[in-house]
């Protein structure tokens, strides 16, 4: 805490007196800085990058203000900011820590783009003068600053700072060659660019061997500056030049000496003469009508003409490659200069073979099938093979059970020998999985509900005493006294594949009754091996049980058509006499107990 203490006096006297107490709290603080460069210079685009230099980790916000006339502000950490022109601005960085500690910088920034550093060298030969020419562009000011580095390793003397420089080597090889460049404006770069010293200047012919007709004049060219001497001067004009013309009427070598800052090179041309040329197109062919053919053309000459019978422009090379629908023959006016020849050639086209094998169709499961096929050539063969009668002929009969791609393959041995293949797709549907239901029993005059499953459409078959032999469910009523009718009903599923299943219904003239055999051996030889319970006209099984005779429960269910095995708990039971009892409630809804012994015989 600090007290201020103030004294008022008149004529020396102190009259009063007047104290203020300040509490001033003192901490630990993290220093937090803020350092940007003094100076940034973007002299390439408008875009300018900005980021605190500091260190400090404790820094909770950032305010950037960019010197704009926009008064453009940023929160932070860095800053890629595009000014809208030219010109000197002013960026500031104010930081804050934690604690309230702060930071402040400032920078200066020259945004002058369009500075581009260039230089190009002429000469390149060691022991003569090598120039250099500096090449920079600046936008918004002038170049006004130079710093060269002829890459000498022998000598520390390789600098220069003015404009444009030269430079003699002593020794020949590649030069690493660097320019720092700058303007009026504080636009700085630089560029560096590798140069191969010789110990002979680079001399470069388009072309080292052609040909012309006797009667034609050829223009020779290099591709370089300096000095030049063709030798032989012989039927040439300008031979000091460096695009002589010559007009040799045999075959000669010309040699040309480059001569560049005192440097030389020597190269040669040979140039072939012909007094005439020939054109050879080669035999006529033969292909398969829209297939692409190169023509081979066997001549000297450099220019080519190429049309077709009907008129038709082909592409003016050597060797074009054509792609005719019909038979075609192609005329070429070949020219070496004002030489030229002409020849023709004929292109018979033969057409491709055809094949077609069928639509796309649908098959029932298991049933069979014919694929039909049409081909216009003289080979065919189906494939796959293993599910067909006979792959090589043109309607085999298909049997599979999987859904499957045929392909059929066709070829020509007369005309097109190229293979054609067309492909059908045989669906293997899924099978019909029709069911009548279980075997069962019924008295006379006792109605017994049908119930069919498996598709969408039903019949059964004999119609004798149903009452809707075209539904799924129909009711038999068997009024005769007869032992036994056997129902069969085909299930049929939209797409016309189909199935069968029966049921055998026996039929009795006794009343409702639960029959149980009198004895069963369970021997497994698959003739009375179960003891299971016969329901007549009961529409409800209750139970089937069986007793040891200490009155032990053997087997017990509620299931028609399961029975006892002779076994309990997984193991075989003695011969001997077992008791039963069995409950249902007949389709009149009366109950009927019936119970009594058994024989299990082994």
């Amino acid at each position: 805490m600090v007290n201020v203490c103030i004294y008022e006096s008149r004529n020396g006297k102190i009259i009063s007196e007047h104290r203020k107490d300040f509490i001033l709290k003192v901490q630990n603080c993290e220093l937090i800085e803020a350092d940007l460069p003094d100076k940034i210079i973007q002299c390439k685009d408008f875009l300018v990058h900005f980021e605190n230099g500091s260190y400090a980790s404790g820094i909770t916000s950032y305010q950037w203000e960019m010197g704009d006339k926009a008064q453009t502000k940023f929160n932070t950490p860095t800053v890629d900011f595009t000014y809208a022109d030219t010109g000197r601005y002013i960026a500031r960085l104010n930081i804050t820590g934690p604690k309230g500690c702060q930071g402040v910088d400032s920078t200066l920034v020259l945004v002058y783009p369009g500075f581009v550093p260039g230089f190009s060298v002429r000469g390149n030969c060691y022991n003569n003068p090598v120039f250099f020419t500096d090449k920079t562009t600046s936008r918004y000011g002038l170049v006004n600053f130079w710093k060269w580095n002829f890459g000498d390793d022998t000598t520390e003397a390789d600098t220069a700072i003015i404009k444009n420089p030269n430079y003699t080597y002593a020794a020949p090889s590649n030069k690493s060659i660097r320019l720092v460049t700058g303007d009026s404006k504080g636009c700085i770069d630089s560029l560096e660019l590798i140069f191969s010293l010789a110990d002979k200047p680079t001399l470069q012919l388009p072309f080292k061997d052609t040909l012309i007709c006797s009667i034609d004049t050829l223009r020779l060219s290099i591709l370089n500056t300096g000095t030049f001497q063709w030798t032989p001067t012989t039927r040439m004009l300008n031979p000091n030049m460096d695009s002589p013309i010559v007009f040799p009427l045999k075959t000669t070598q010309y040699r040309v000496t480059l001569t560049d800052n005192g440097c030389t090179n020597t190269d040669s041309v040979l140039v072939r003469v012909l007094d005439f040329i020939k054109v050879y197109a080669g035999k006529d062919t033969t292909i398969c009508a829209g297939d692409p053919v190169q023509l081979n053309l066997q001549t000297e000459a450099l220019n080519f003409l190429w049309k077709t019978s009907s008129g038709e422009i082909v592409a003016p090379i050597k060797n074009p490659i054509v792609q005719p629908q019909k038979t075609t023959q192609y005329f070429v006016t070949a020219n070496l200069g004002k030489c030229e020849d002409k020849d023709t050639i004929q292109v018979k086209t033969i057409p491709y073979p055809i094949a077609n094998a069928g639509r796309d169709t649908i098959v029932c499961f298991g049933e069979k099938i014919i694929l039909k096929g049409k081909v216009t050539g003289s080979k065919y063969l189906w494939s796959p093979s293993g599910t067909l009668s006979n792959p090589a002929i043109l309607q085999p009969i298909a049997v599979t059970y999987t859904s499957t791609y045929y392909v059929l393959s066709v070829s020509d041995t007369l005309g097109c020998k190229k293979t054609v293949r067309d492909t059908v797709l045989v669906t293997v549907a899924l099978p019909v999985k029709a069911f009548a239901g279980n075997d069962t029993a019924i008295l006379v005059n006792q109605p017994l509900q049908l119930s069919a499953t498996g598709g969408t459409l039903y019949s059964w078959s004999p119609e004798f005493g149903l009452s809707n032999p075209a539904i799924a469910n129909p009711i038999a009523l068997i009024q005769d006294p007869i032992d036994s009718i056997r129902y069969r009903v085909k299930v049929s599923v939209p797409g016309g594949c189909s199935a069968s299943d029966d049921i055998l219904v026996k039929i009795f003239n006794t009343g409702p009754d639960i029959f149980i055999p009198s004895a069963f051996t369970p021997n497994q030889d698959g003739l009375n091996d179960i003891l299971k319970p016969f329901p007549v006209g009961i529409q409800q099984f209750l139970y089937f049980t069986v007793y040891n005779r200490w009155g032990q429960v053997m087997y017990t269910s509620r299931e028609i058509n399961k029975g006892w095995d002779g076994k309990f708990g997984g193991l075989p039971q003695p011969s001997g006499t077992y008791v039963f009892s069995a409950e249902g409630i007949d389709y009149l809804g009366k109950r009927i107990i019936k119970k009594g012994t058994t024989v299990l015989i082994r």
